[in-house]
Formats: structure tokens, sequence, C-alpha cells
């Protein structure tokens, strides 16, 4: 599962908190700076912030017809996963997860596309990435389409939940850079944000609940079988005669 994790590591870079500055003022030896010298530390430049601002606004298709599309393409990954997840997840709790996915995204979808319509925009397949950010975020995600087509069971219901909770981390943080960037969509994306954390919170919860039985699952067939096999009692194990009856 840290393959997850670690999938996203460079768009966890966006969300950092800055802090630098308060922290140099805070060391020993800095409080009796002027307040002119102060002001002065406060304004420099802070390269790893703007870095930071730069790669999130990558995340973002250039221009709102693009932006659109990209959320278009979104939601039909979500339909899809949605729908394959009803047919082979083996928790039930999963499969009903499934279902929410396939509703709320349609829905979502729906509500996308009058708002095109509205403006005029055809929208079609995902745009094409245009810069290194939106390629990763492209690649992993067909990387998750392959790895779920051929796991089956609990351990498609592990990697599937993993899946969903990146996903909807990085999808809130797409629509709240976007929402900056294009203020005129701000009431859609509003609408979109508790259901987004809603679904994102539910997936780490049901994961929670999966993974031990993923876990069981792959140990040897050897070791499950000796687990579910009767244990003899204490003095037949070490070998000891039962004590003769009186």
């Amino acid at each position: 599962m840290n393959r997850w994790w670690g999938r996203w590591a460079l768009l966890g870079a966006m969300t950092v908190t800055l802090g630098g500055s308060a922290l140099a003022q805070g060391r020993p030896g800095t409080s009796q700076q002027q307040p002119e010298q102060k002001s002065s530390v406060d304004k420099k430049r802070d390269p790893m912030a703007e870095q930071t601002v730069e790669l999130g606004r990558m995340m973002v298709a250039d221009g709102i017809p693009a932006f659109l599309a990209q959320l278009h393409g979104m939601n039909q990954t979500e339909i899809a996963l949605g729908e394959l997840t009803e047919q082979k997840a083996s928790s039930p709790a999963v499969q009903q997860y499934g279902e929410h996915m396939v509703r709320d995204h349609t829905q979502a979808d729906q509500q996308l596309m009058a708002l095109a319509k509205q403006r005029g925009i055809q929208l079609g397949a995902m745009p094409q990435p245009t810069n290194d950010v939106q390629r990763r975020i492209m690649s992993a995600t067909e990387a998750t389409k392959s790895k779920l087509s051929v796991l089956q069971g609990s351990l498609y219901d592990q990697e599937y939940l993993a899946s969903q909770v990146a996903s909807h981390d990085q999808t809130l943080q797409l629509v709240t850079l976007a929402r900056q960037q294009y203020p005129e969509l701000a009431p859609m994306l509003d609408g979109l944000m508790p259901t987004l954390r809603q679904h994102r919170d539910h997936a780490y919860q049901l994961l929670g609940q999966v993974k031990p039985q993923a876990q069981a699952s792959q140990q040897p067939p050897a070791q499950q079988q000796q687990a579910q096999q009767p244990q003899p009692p204490p003095q037949q194990r070490q070998g000891r005669p039962p004590p003769a009856g009186r």
C-alpha cells in the first residue's frame, strides 16, 4: 500500500504549510531586531513557497473549457471504476461504496454537462496533459485501472479503496486550486466539495476494515491450514500420555 502514498509524493508537496520566516524570528538572538529589519525579513522571497504554488497551478487545466473537460474525464473514471467495483468487490460494503461512486459522479457529471452547455462548451475526452504534473496524474490513473483489472477478492477491495483515498485527496486539492483560478465556477465547485470529502472519508474508513482481511489472504496456504486446524490439548502437544484413570 505504501506505493499509493509514494505515487502522490510530488503532489503532496503542494500542501506544505509555510512558516520559515516565523521560525527564523523565533530563534534565540533574533528577538532584538528593529521593526525596520523585521519588515525586511518578512518581505524576502521564499523560493520554496513560490515553487509550491506553481506546482499547484500546474495541476489545473489551462482555461475553463479545458478544466471542465478535465473534471468530466475524472467523473467518467470514477463511474467506470465504481461499476467495476460493483462486479469484483468481495465485501458488500465496498460494493455499496462503488454504487455510491456511480450514482454521485453521474449526478455531478450531469450538472457539469449542463453548465458547459450554458457556456457553449462541447465536452469531449480528457484533455491531453500539458506539463509534467498532469502527465504524472494521468499515468497514475492508468496504472490504477490496469492493476484493478487483474486483482480479485479482498486484495481488490484494499487496492481500490487505497486508490480512492489518494485520488480524492488529489481531486479536493484540484478543486480548491481551480476555485481560486476560476472564481466564476465557485458555485459549482463549492457544491462538489462536501461530497468529495465524504467519499474520501468513507473510503478511508472502509480501508481500515478490509486491510486485515487482505493481509490474511496473503498468508501461505500451509499457514492458513495450520491456523484452521484444531489444536490438541497441552499434554498431547508435549508428547505426554494422558493420565491413567483411577
